[in-house]
C-alpha cells in the first residue's frame, strides 16, 4: 500500500470516528458596572457551559442538574484575557444546579437551566479552579437568579449590562457544539469572545479499533519497503 493510500485510510478513519463527547453551549454578553481594574465596563464576556452526559450526539439529548455539568468558564474583555474556569465542586456547599439543559431533533437547544451558581467557590480545592487577570480569590458567581453579581472576588464584582444578570432563556444561549481539551488550560490562553480558536471546536479523534487498524496498515508497509 503507497504512502498516499495509507494517508487517505487515516483521513477516513478520522472522520469516521470523530467523537463529540463532551459539548460546550455559551452566552455572550455585555459587561455593565465592573469594580475589578482588569475587566471593563462596555466590553463583551461570555459564559461556557460544559456538558457531559456520556452521549455522542446533540440530537434529542437532555444534561441534568450537577451531575452532567462538567465544567464553567467565564471569559472577560474583548480581548478574552481575563479567565475563571471551574471544573468540578457542583455538588459541593454552595452549589445550585437547577432543571436540564435539552435538545430537540435538530440539535438545537430548546430548553436551558433554571438556574446555575457558586457561593463557596472559595472553599473548593484549588485543583478544581484556575484563572488569569484576577488579582483576588474567586468567591461566587451567578447564571440566572436575577443575581446582579455575575463574578465576585473579594467584595469586587461587575454586571451584566443587562441589569439582570446572565439569562438563563435558551435563546440567549449557543447551540451545543463539541468541547476537547482540559477546562482549566483556558485560563492560560487569550481568548476573544466569539472568536475562533480554543477549547470549544470539533475535532476528530481515533477509537481504539481504528488505532489498531491504523498500526497494522504502518507495519504492513514497513515490511513491504524492506
Amino acid at each position: 500500500m503507497k504512502t498516499r493510500h495509507i494517508a487517505a485510510a487515516v483521513l477516513a478513519l478520522s472522520l469516521g470516528t470523530a467523537q463529540a463527547d463532551p459539548f460546550a453551549i455559551t452566552y455572550t454578553g455585555t459587561i455593565g458596572w465592573s469594580e475589578f481594574p482588569t475587566i471593563h465596563s462596555g466590553q463583551r464576556y461570555t459564559v461556557t457551559l460544559v456538558l457531559d452526559n456520556d452521549g455522542n450526539s446533540t440530537s434529542n439529548q437532555a444534561w441534568y442538574g450537577p451531575t452532567d455539568l462538567s465544567c464553567v468558564i467565564w471569559r472577560m474583555n474583548d480581548a478574552g484575557n481575563v479567565v475563571f474556569a471551574q471544573s468540578g465542586g457542583f455538588l459541593s456547599a454552595g452549589a445550585d444546579v437547577a432543571g436540564r439543559v435539552r435538545t430537540n431533533a435538530a440539535g438545537q437547544l430548546d430548553e436551558m437551566y433554571d438556574l446555575v451558581r457558586h457561593t463557596g467557590v472559595d472553599t473548593l480545592d484549588a485543583a478544581l479552579k484556575a484563572q488569569a487577570g484576577i488579582a483576588g480569590v474567586v468567591d461566587a458567581w451567578h447564571i440566572g437568579g436575577g443575581h446582579p453579581e455575575q463574578l465576585v472576588a473579594e467584595a469586587l464584582y461587575f454586571t451584566d449590562a443587562s441589569g439582570s444578570g446572565v439569562p438563563v432563556d435558551h435563546t440567549r444561549w449557543t447551540n451545543p457544539v463539541p468541547y476537547v481539551g482540559n477546562c482549566l488550560d483556558t485560563a492560560a490562553v487569550p481568548i476573544a469572545p466569539g472568536g475562533a480558536g480554543g477549547n470549544v471546536a470539533a475535532v476528530p479523534t481515533l477509537g481504539h479499533a481504528a488505532l489498531a487498524l491504523l498500526g497494522a496498515l504502518v507495519c504492513g508497509q514497513r515490511r513491504k519497503e524492506s
